[in-house]
């Protein structure tokens, strides 16, 4: 099945099926359960798929990736401005896929991540896990 395809079944109720399909099973094999959510340091540093993200995500919400940044870091969370923009949180990441996955190809293409690096974002997205959905992470723990 197409991946665009099976990601469509997931709209309409085809769930975890879908998202295996799209992702294809040796892409789950590689990736990971629970990979680490970008800090607030990695989005100004600028590291290649948050940036890719970041990108995405200012395009869904017809903003520029550099105001989406400053949203987030004033405290502004993905799923307030997407709330606005009357987008629900399945739609969102259904764009969010079609949107981000030629920009992290490009990536694998260029040798800047590996192809087990981007199945993972995607399987992290297509699980419901929306980079910046709830804003920045909280990173105060770690600068304990």
């Amino acid at each position: 099945m197409n991946p665009f395809a099976a990601i469509g079944v997931k709209v309409l109720g085809g769930g975890t099926a879908a998202a295996i399909l799209s992702l294809g099973a040796a892409g789950l094999a590689q990736a990971s359960t629970n990979p680490t959510a970008p800090s607030p340091a990695a989005v100004t540093a600028g590291h290649p798929v948050v940036r890719a993200v970041i990108e995405a995500e200012a395009d869904i919400l017809k903003l520029r990736p550099e105001q989406l940044v400053d949203d987030l870091q004033h405290g502004v969370t993905v799923q307030q401005i997407a709330r606005i923009e009357g987008i629900s949180k399945i739609q969102f990441e259904v764009k969010l896929l079609f949107n981000v996955k030629p920009r992290l190809e490009n990536l694998v293409d260029h040798h800047v991540i590996t192809r087990a690096r981007m199945l993972r974002v995607l399987d992290r997205i297509a699980r419901g896990n929306i980079p910046f959905w709830n804003g920045l992470p909280d990173t105060s723990a770690l600068a304990a």
